[in-house]
């Protein structure tokens, strides 16, 4: 008779299907699961039992922080004895030995990293996802005053769009404005570069650079723009150029809430209501996906529209 009741076994495997699985709301992967409950009316537990549990944990565990030590091991079956804490072996004469994996095998170390694997739900390690070019948009002739490129990304289904930022997906916003040669041109090129790359993600905006990011990603989005991330220019190579401005926002589609909306926001601010000199350069405005894209957990790709340009 086993001493861990099936009942706890079931437990795991309904904590594990809400990551991994299908899920709700902010949880779920959308991956298949080998999992399944335990019924059993003498609560008995098998080997499989537990290392469907296993192979479910791993993938999850091994998306979130990489390969390594996961703190768990496979039950080795007809002679593993299944326990709460350290397992041992016993061969079919009754004679225990020591397994050396023993205290990677114990139900409670199971439960324990299935703990850790809901805290770190929406992590992914860097070598589990890939960073691909989703979209592109230029201007090649001088500008002023307000230019702006409106994209949508468009998911196959509420799923899909949650199980793509529950993952860890990202999508990233980069601009540049090259071969300026005026002060004002360079001003803007410095901008850029002061942006870094600003990441969207399931519940924040944040960038590498400067400017003001916000709390607001996939799950805090509405049917109206909302300003989530903003960049003031400082003017480095003549003052007079100080405050022009990047501003990005983004909504979902009122109609069909499985696209979102970016409007990406080049504003050569106008203080004196003078129009001032024209902006120099090649202005390049840069859309980046991060998803999850191995062997433990893949995720499709949504698609990506440029609805205006900055031409």
């Amino acid at each position: 008779m086993s001493e861990i009741t099936a009942a706890r076994i079931t437990n795991l495997h309904e904590r594990i299907k809400l990551i991994l699985g299908n899920g709700a709301g902010e949880n779920g992967y959308g991956q298949s699961i080998a999992s399944a409950s335990v019924t059993s009316l003498n609560d008995t537990i098998s080997a499989s039992d537990i290392n469907n549990i296993y192979a479910d944990m791993i993938k999850a565990r091994i998306h979130q922080v990489g390969p390594g030590d996961v703190r768990i091991a496979e039950i080795i079956q007809n002679l593993n004895v299944i326990a709460e804490q350290t397992s041992f072996f016993v061969n079919d004469d009754g004679v225990t030995t020591v397994d050396p994996e023993g205290d990677l095998k114990g139900i409670s170390d199971f439960e324990n990293l299935m703990s850790d694997i809901e805290v770190d739900k929406f992590v992914i390690h860097p070598s589990e996802g890939g960073l691909e070019l989703a979209i592109q948009d230029r201007l090649t002739s001088s500008w002023n005053g307000l230019r702006f490129q409106e994209l949508s990304v468009t998911f196959n289904d509420k799923d899909h769009r949650r199980h793509f930022f529950n993952t860890g997906g990202e999508i990233r916003f980069s601009a540049s404005n090259n071969n300026a040669s005026t002060p004002k041109g360079l001003d803007w090129a410095e901008l850029c570069t002061e942006i870094g790359i600003v990441s969207f993600n399931h519940s924040a905006t944040t960038s590498t650079g400067d400017g003001s990011g916000t709390n607001i990603g996939n799950y805090g989005l509405t049917s109206e723009y909302q300003t989530i991330y903003q960049k003031v220019g400082a003017g480095t190579y003549s003052g007079i150029y100080a405050g022009n401005l990047y501003t990005l926002k983004a909504r979902f589609d009122a109609l069909n809430p499985n696209v979102i909306l970016f409007r990406v926001e080049f504003n050569d601010v106008v203080i004196d209501n003078n129009i001032d000199n024209n902006v120099d350069g090649r202005l390049e405005s840069t859309v980046q996906e991060f998803r999850a894209d191995s062997d433990s957990v893949s995720v499709e790709a949504p698609s990506y529209f440029n609805e205006s340009t900055l031409s």
